[in-house]
């Protein structure tokens, strides 16, 4: 497979969401990114992602950090979403992959109407995975405050050997691996290593994080830098 192509739809849905109803892409099928993507009018204050690529175990840790908080937790690339954006990837239609990313995590977001917190399942990472840094960075603005969930290559593959189904290659998942790290890096991201904890300990860790990133995006203002 591709290097350049991500996972397919059915590794962003092994889990029931809470945030499963259609979204309405038709707006944003047949216009230029540009025009249909400028500041985003959807607010983050209360807003958090927990990303990763598959196997770190960021749905279970996702789910119990929505528990922790009472929070709202959200999968904004579950069903049709996730089909849609693998679909744009496997064109190489960038312009989509950015559509299909931002109207997802959107409505996502505004499903929950003023509820807060929100929790997501899958965050800019995911969408920003799937192209190079050039073509991202300069493009996207919903910067959702977010939370690396990582692991090493070993340990990655043999979380996915459990779940008993096919898995791309050793590489293919070290480009990802890799890819996520950086990214997480490059905005100053807080890295959880979930490779070296039980689901409990990553969890307790991320709810720390989360807690402190909750009261600073209750600002409602999101720079790239501090994504």
């Amino acid at each position: 497979m591709d290097m350049t192509e991500h996972a397919s739809a059915d590794d962003w849905t092994d889990f029931e969401s809470v945030d499963t109803q259609p979204i309405d892409l038709q707006p944003f099928l047949n216009l230029p990114f540009s025009a249909t993507f400028g500041s985003p009018a959807t607010s983050l204050a209360g807003v958090i992602g927990i990303d990763g690529h598959d196997g770190t175990g960021k749905t279970t840790i996702a789910r119990g950090v929505a528990r922790a908080l009472g929070a709202s937790y959200q999968s904004p690339f579950a069903g049709e979403r996730g089909a849609l954006l693998a679909r744009a990837n496997r064109a190489g239609d960038h312009d989509a992959v950015l559509r299909i990313g931002s109207a997802a995590l959107t409505a996502a977001i505004d499903r929950t109407g003023p509820a807060r917190p929100v929790v997501l399942d899958r965050s800019w990472m995911t969408v920003g995975s799937l192209m190079t840094d050039e073509d991202f960075y300069d493009r996207w603005n919903l910067w959702v405050p977010t939370i690396l969930c990582w692991s090493d290559l070993p340990t990655t593959l043999e979380r996915l050997r459990q779940r008993d189904k096919p898995t791309e290659s050793a590489a293919w998942h070290e480009h990802y691996i890799e890819r996520y790290r950086c990214m997480a890096e490059d905005r100053g991201c807080v890295i959880i290593n979930t490779g070296r904890s039980s689901d409990a300990e990553a969890i307790a860790q991320v709810v720390d994080e989360a807690r402190r990133l909750l009261k600073w995006s209750a600002s409602e203002t999101v720079r790239p830098e501090q994504a």
